[in-house]
């Protein structure tokens, strides 16, 4: 949706610098959404939310101006590793929780939590970006008729079916993150297209020890808990899901 440079500001900070692509500068619903998430973002003072400095437009093509995470993304990590150290992932869920807390505090669901929003830096510290998608509790939704916005692999039952999202959709998306972590892939990934959206609705996980051998039973059960097909039925936040598996690393 839009195009990302390293930029350098007038006081010599570098920064990330996130432009609206063209064919898309003059769609207003877009547009909006666009504004919306630099609005989202400089609401949130949160050290695992990435700070926008600055936002406005020019020459007709609207941006923002955001602080700059120099060591890639959680996909990236994903990419060249794989499965990844399993205290390193939990950390990573730990920062990035409580971002997501905080968001969900301010009445507001990011509604498409991927490694790929997951920023991190040179020490390795999670940030949770890109708040495009994300959906104001008090506010209007920015999409068109029968749209349905996210990323399929991470997509909770509720969100597929068009039905109101919550803190708890945000948690099944976690919760596909955590599973990609300890396994190195979705726990769908072998579904593609409207097979994958018919697993998130229908089908059951598969056990995640069976991708990651000596991992214990309590923590694959938590996972399948933050991937219960009911909203109820998962962890009360994302901080309550990091705590679970936390507790369940014991073992």
């Amino acid at each position: 949706m839009g195009r990302v440079y390293r930029a350098r500001s007038s006081d010599g900070q570098e920064v990330a610098l996130k432009l609206v692509k063209s064919d898309l500068a003059h769609d207003s619903v877009f547009r909006r959404r666009f504004e919306r998430e630099a609005s989202i973002a400089q609401r949130l003072d949160h050290p695992h939310v990435v700070p926008v400095l600055d936002s406005g437009e020019h020459d007709g093509t609207p941006y923002l101006a955001q602080r700059l995470i120099g060591g890639g993304s959680l996909d990236d990590r994903l990419e060249r590793e794989g499965a990844l150290d399993l205290d390193f992932a939990l950390r990573v869920c730990a920062e990035v929780a409580s971002g997501l807390d905080a968001l969900h505090a301010n009445g507001l669901f990011h509604r498409d939590v991927k490694p790929a929003n997951i920023l991190l830096d040179e020490g390795g510290t999670a940030y949770i970006t890109d708040f495009g998608l994300a959906k104001d509790s008090q506010g209007s939704l920015l999409t068109r008729p029968g749209q349905t916005l996210g990323s399929l692999d991470y997509m909770a039952p509720e969100q597929i079916r068009g039905e109101e999202i919550s803190a708890a959709s945000d948690v099944y998306a976690l919760g596909c993150v955590m599973y990609e972590c300890v396994t190195g892939k979705p726990p769908f990934a072998d579904r593609q297209g409207m097979r994958a959206l018919w697993a998130h609705l229908q089908d059951e996980p598969p056990d995640a020890t069976a991708g990651r051998p000596g991992l214990s039973p309590a923590f694959a059960s938590e996972l399948r808990r933050a991937l219960a097909k009911e909203p109820a039925a998962r962890p009360a936040s994302a901080s309550a899901l990091a705590g679970a598996l936390a507790a369940a690393r014991g073992g």
